[in-house]
């Protein structure tokens, strides 16, 4: 317990957040060359210009980006935004600067001679934290032997003079807790009761982007798997939330879907993973997918592998595959590799029902 309370995780910069990277007109402010001001002219004038903002997530422990460090660079660090999660850094370029040649390149150097600055700074302070703690242990072991040591001289003093040792009214009447799992009441719209929760829902398909987003960083430890083993992998992290919940090759209506997770209601969240062989194959997998529903499944989601060297062209034509499909009333595009499709069911008409298409990057 004490080695959980002190310990301080060390900082981790990750990979630039590229969804976050910004660029944004502004009116900046430039000195002007002394030799050509007047007596009583302004020192500066407005121009136009950029500001690039660019987003790099963290995990660890915020306040050691202004710790000093036992050793330390002696040159300036970058200024940098900190925020919760992630560290931002801004560069302000007028638009004369931006249209020479190599601008975009000369930036990107900058940006990363500063994060390799700011990484180095971080792993100063990690070798001084990763230090304490691995001292934390055997500090707080020596802190628990003293205080046990107090204790038995306290008790022998006590027995030595013939004093009764009075235990406090605590120890003589505590009884354990026992840790007590109270099931969360469950609460359904009145619309769609028998279906699942758009929370399960939402939690479900945050699970399987965080997952498969993951694979995206790594994608040559998945070459050599086929479309059967990559969902196998996803079923077993989604088993592990979901404690054993979700099944793959499961029977469901007319089939047996990719994979199938159900609730107390019976309802069930059934999704589909694909090889994306094509734009045309979209339509079919759909329709694979509906015939799978019973009248309580409403909330689906297809999942495609992506192992195409144009993965960002596919991502921009899919829109316009999936409005061409006729029974799609509508689309809202969550995240450029996301769409959510409202759906009018073949398999039970008159049922609405939810397709997430997500398409994950997978080429090596």
């Amino acid at each position: 317990n004490l080695y959980q309370e002190f310990f301080v995780e060390p900082i981790t910069l990750q990979e630039e957040d590229f969804a976050k990277r910004k660029i944004s007109q502004s009116k900046i402010r430039e000195r002007i060359n002394p030799f050509y001001n007047g007596l009583y002219s302004e020192d500066y004038i407005e121009v136009d210009g950029i500001i690039a903002l660019f987003c790099f997530p963290y995990y660890g422990e915020k306040k050691l980006f202004k710790c000093k460090a036992s050793s330390y660079c002696l040159s300036r660090y970058p200024e940098i935004e900190i925020l919760q999660n992630e560290v931002n850094f801004s560069y302000i370029k007028t638009l004369d600067e931006m249209e020479q040649d190599n601008a975009k390149e000369n930036l990107i150097k900058v940006l990363k001679k500063d994060v390799d600055m700011v990484r180095q700074g971080l792993s100063f302070a990690n070798n001084d934290v990763n230090a304490f703690n691995a001292s934390l242990k055997e500090k707080a072991l020596a802190v628990l032997k003293a205080r046990k040591h107090n204790v038995e001289a306290f008790y022998t003093i006590s027995t030595m003079f013939e004093v009764p040792i009075e235990k406090k009214e605590y120890a003589q009447n505590h009884i354990p807790l026992k840790r007590n799992i109270v099931p969360v009441t469950h609460k359904y719209e009145k619309s769609d009761y028998f279906g699942i929760t758009d929370k399960d829902y939402f939690d479900i398909l945050s699970s399987i982007k965080h997952t498969l987003s993951t694979y995206e960083r790594t994608p040559n430890s998945y070459q050599s798997m086929k479309e059967e083993d990559l969902r196998n992998t996803l079923l077993a992290t989604l088993n592990a939330t979901y404690k054993g919940g979700a099944v793959g090759e499961a029977f469901r209506n007319n089939g047996k879907t990719d994979i199938c997770i159900e609730r107390e209601n019976r309802a069930a969240f059934v999704a589909e993973c694909k090889m994306w062989t094509g734009a045309k194959a979209v339509q079919e997998a759909i329709l694979q997918l509906d015939s799978y529903l019973t009248w309580r499944d409403c909330k689906t989601a297809l999942i495609y592998f992506v192992r195409r060297k144009n993965y960002l062209s596919i991502l921009k034509n899919i829109k316009c595959t999936l409005e061409s499909i006729d029974n799609i009333r509508a689309i809202k595009e969550v995240d450029r590799n996301e769409f959510d499709c409202l759906y009018l069911s073949e398999s039970n008409p008159g049922q609405k029902i939810r397709v997430r298409v997500m398409l994950f990057n997978l080429y090596c």
